[in-house]
Protein backbone atom coordinates (compact mmCIF):
# COMPACT_ATOMS: atom_id res chain seq x y z
CA UNK A 1 0.00 0.00 0.00
CA UNK A 2 1.26 3.58 -0.79
CA UNK A 3 1.53 5.94 1.75
CA UNK A 4 2.91 9.19 0.03
CA UNK A 5 1.35 11.94 1.46
CA UNK A 6 -0.62 12.50 -1.68
CA UNK A 7 -2.37 9.20 -1.38
CA UNK A 8 -2.99 10.14 1.84
CA UNK A 9 -4.59 13.65 0.66
CA UNK A 10 -7.02 11.84 -1.96
CA UNK A 11 -8.17 9.23 0.67
CA UNK A 12 -9.24 11.75 2.94
CA UNK A 13 -10.92 13.84 -0.17
CA UNK A 14 -12.62 10.42 -0.70
CA UNK A 15 -13.83 10.52 3.23
CA UNK A 16 -14.78 14.10 3.12
CA UNK A 17 -17.05 13.58 -0.08
CA UNK A 18 -18.51 9.81 0.61
CA UNK A 19 -18.95 10.75 4.60
CA UNK A 20 -19.49 14.79 5.43
CA UNK A 21 -20.32 16.18 1.70
CA UNK A 22 -23.11 14.06 1.19
CA UNK A 23 -25.07 14.45 4.42
CA UNK A 24 -24.53 17.62 3.92
CA UNK A 25 -26.20 17.61 0.69
CA UNK A 26 -29.28 15.04 2.11
CA UNK A 27 -29.69 18.16 5.05
CA UNK A 28 -29.73 20.44 2.19
CA UNK A 29 -32.44 18.92 -0.28
CA UNK A 30 -34.28 18.01 3.63
CA UNK A 31 -34.54 21.43 4.30
CA UNK A 32 -35.65 22.50 0.17
CA UNK A 33 -38.33 20.12 1.38
CA UNK A 34 -39.60 22.11 4.46
CA UNK A 35 -39.06 25.60 2.76
CA UNK A 36 -41.57 24.09 -0.41
CA UNK A 37 -44.44 23.21 2.52
CA UNK A 38 -47.65 25.29 1.49
CA UNK A 39 -48.39 25.17 5.14
CA UNK A 40 -45.16 27.04 6.15
CA UNK A 41 -45.46 30.89 7.28
CA UNK A 42 -43.87 33.30 5.78
CA UNK A 43 -41.12 34.54 9.21
CA UNK A 44 -39.97 30.93 9.25
CA UNK A 45 -39.75 30.26 5.31
CA UNK A 46 -37.55 33.22 5.18
CA UNK A 47 -35.73 31.90 8.12
CA UNK A 48 -35.60 28.81 6.67
CA UNK A 49 -34.00 29.97 3.32
CA UNK A 50 -30.83 32.19 4.94
CA UNK A 51 -30.31 28.93 6.73
CA UNK A 52 -30.32 27.36 3.67
CA UNK A 53 -27.68 29.71 1.79
CA UNK A 54 -25.66 29.19 4.76
CA UNK A 55 -25.63 25.40 4.76
CA UNK A 56 -24.88 25.83 0.82
CA UNK A 57 -21.82 27.98 1.87
CA UNK A 58 -21.05 25.26 4.12
CA UNK A 59 -21.45 22.85 1.09
CA UNK A 60 -19.30 24.62 -1.60
CA UNK A 61 -16.46 24.92 1.40
CA UNK A 62 -16.46 21.35 1.87
CA UNK A 63 -16.58 20.67 -2.02
CA UNK A 64 -13.59 23.10 -2.15
CA UNK A 65 -11.53 21.50 0.26
CA UNK A 66 -12.10 17.99 -1.64
CA UNK A 67 -11.24 19.34 -5.16
CA UNK A 68 -7.80 21.32 -3.14
CA UNK A 69 -7.20 17.69 -1.72
CA UNK A 70 -7.33 15.92 -5.18
CA UNK A 71 -5.62 18.56 -6.75
CA UNK A 72 -1.89 19.32 -7.28
CA UNK A 73 -2.78 23.54 -7.81
CA UNK A 74 -3.98 24.89 -4.83
CA UNK A 75 -5.65 28.37 -4.47
CA UNK A 76 -3.55 31.01 -3.50
CA UNK A 77 -4.26 32.24 0.37
CA UNK A 78 -5.63 35.78 -0.93
CA UNK A 79 -7.86 34.03 -3.42
CA UNK A 80 -9.06 31.83 -0.42
CA UNK A 81 -9.59 34.28 1.98
CA UNK A 82 -11.65 36.31 -0.12
CA UNK A 83 -13.86 32.76 -0.49
CA UNK A 84 -13.84 32.72 3.03
CA UNK A 85 -14.98 35.62 3.70
CA UNK A 86 -18.00 35.25 1.10
CA UNK A 87 -19.21 32.53 2.54
CA UNK A 88 -19.31 33.12 6.14
CA UNK A 89 -20.83 36.14 5.39
CA UNK A 90 -23.45 34.88 2.96
CA UNK A 91 -27.05 35.30 3.79
CA UNK A 92 -26.70 38.43 6.25
CA UNK A 93 -26.50 42.27 5.43
CA UNK A 94 -22.87 42.77 6.26
CA UNK A 95 -21.18 44.37 3.73
CA UNK A 96 -17.24 43.73 3.50
CA UNK A 97 -14.10 45.11 1.77
CA UNK A 98 -10.70 43.50 1.11
CA UNK A 99 -7.64 45.76 0.76
CA UNK A 100 -4.48 43.41 -0.09
CA UNK A 101 -1.26 45.31 0.25
CA UNK A 102 0.47 41.77 0.13
CA UNK A 103 0.35 38.23 -1.82
CA UNK A 104 0.76 36.01 1.08
CA UNK A 105 2.90 33.04 0.80
CA UNK A 106 2.61 30.93 4.07
CA UNK A 107 3.38 27.25 4.31
CA UNK A 108 0.25 26.72 7.46
CA UNK A 109 -2.72 28.10 5.13
CA UNK A 110 -5.38 25.36 6.45
CA UNK A 111 -5.05 26.90 10.06
CA UNK A 112 -4.74 30.18 9.53
CA UNK A 113 -7.95 29.77 7.21
CA UNK A 114 -9.42 28.37 10.00
CA UNK A 115 -8.76 31.29 12.37
CA UNK A 116 -10.12 33.80 10.09
CA UNK A 117 -13.01 31.90 10.17
CA UNK A 118 -13.71 31.89 13.24
CA UNK A 119 -12.85 35.55 13.53
CA UNK A 120 -15.59 35.84 11.27
CA UNK A 121 -18.20 34.09 12.65
CA UNK A 122 -17.45 35.70 16.20
CA UNK A 123 -18.05 39.14 14.56
CA UNK A 124 -21.17 38.36 12.55
CA UNK A 125 -22.57 36.41 15.72
CA UNK A 126 -22.04 38.94 18.41
CA UNK A 127 -20.77 42.22 17.56
CA UNK A 128 -23.76 43.74 15.48
CA UNK A 129 -21.58 44.63 12.78
CA UNK A 130 -22.88 46.30 9.53
CA UNK A 131 -19.33 46.20 7.77
CA UNK A 132 -16.26 44.20 8.01
CA UNK A 133 -12.78 44.96 6.24
CA UNK A 134 -10.62 43.00 5.82
CA UNK A 135 -6.55 44.28 5.37
CA UNK A 136 -4.01 41.84 4.04
CA UNK A 137 -0.29 43.04 4.89
CA UNK A 138 2.90 41.82 4.88
CA UNK A 139 2.81 38.79 7.82
CA UNK A 140 -0.51 40.42 9.21
CA UNK A 141 -3.90 40.18 8.13
CA UNK A 142 -6.65 42.53 10.48
CA UNK A 143 -10.02 41.92 10.25
CA UNK A 144 -12.02 44.85 11.62
CA UNK A 145 -16.02 45.12 12.15
CA UNK A 146 -17.84 48.18 13.34
CA UNK A 147 -19.65 46.76 15.86
CA UNK A 148 -20.20 46.96 19.55
CA UNK A 149 -17.02 44.97 20.42
CA UNK A 150 -18.39 41.77 20.30
CA UNK A 151 -15.13 39.21 20.08
CA UNK A 152 -13.45 40.83 23.41
CA UNK A 153 -16.70 40.68 25.80
CA UNK A 154 -16.82 37.08 25.90
CA UNK A 155 -12.48 36.89 26.30
CA UNK A 156 -13.07 33.07 27.99
CA UNK A 157 -14.85 32.01 24.40
CA UNK A 158 -14.16 28.68 23.45
CA UNK A 159 -13.67 29.72 19.67
CA UNK A 160 -11.30 32.66 20.72
CA UNK A 161 -9.15 30.05 22.44
CA UNK A 162 -8.97 27.67 19.95
CA UNK A 163 -7.82 29.97 17.40
CA UNK A 164 -5.10 31.09 20.07
CA UNK A 165 -4.29 27.54 20.26
CA UNK A 166 -4.13 27.19 16.52
CA UNK A 167 -2.08 30.26 15.57
CA UNK A 168 0.10 29.36 18.64
CA UNK A 169 0.79 26.05 16.42
CA UNK A 170 2.27 27.77 13.68
CA UNK A 171 4.04 30.19 15.72
CA UNK A 172 1.30 33.21 14.97
CA UNK A 173 -0.25 35.30 17.52
CA UNK A 174 -4.27 37.30 18.28
CA UNK A 175 -3.85 41.19 18.92
CA UNK A 176 -7.57 42.51 19.81
CA UNK A 177 -8.38 45.82 20.29
CA UNK A 178 -11.24 47.62 21.16
CA UNK A 179 -11.98 50.74 19.26
CA UNK A 180 -14.67 53.40 19.11
CA UNK A 181 -15.64 52.08 15.83
CA UNK A 182 -15.87 48.55 16.44
CA UNK A 183 -13.33 45.68 16.91
CA UNK A 184 -9.97 45.43 15.41
CA UNK A 185 -8.49 41.48 15.61
CA UNK A 186 -5.18 41.33 14.10
CA UNK A 187 -3.33 37.96 13.43
CA UNK A 188 0.70 38.48 13.52
CA UNK A 189 2.50 35.95 11.16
Amino acid sequence: MNSSPNTERVRLARELHDGLAQELAAVGYRLDQVIGDTQLDHKNRRSLRELRLTLSGVINQVRDEIFELRSNTNKSLDQQIEEQIATVLAGTDITYEISNTAQLECSNKFELLRAIREILINARAHSGCTEIKIEIADKQITILDNGSGGVTQKSNSFGLIGVSERLALIDARLEISSLQSGTAVRILF
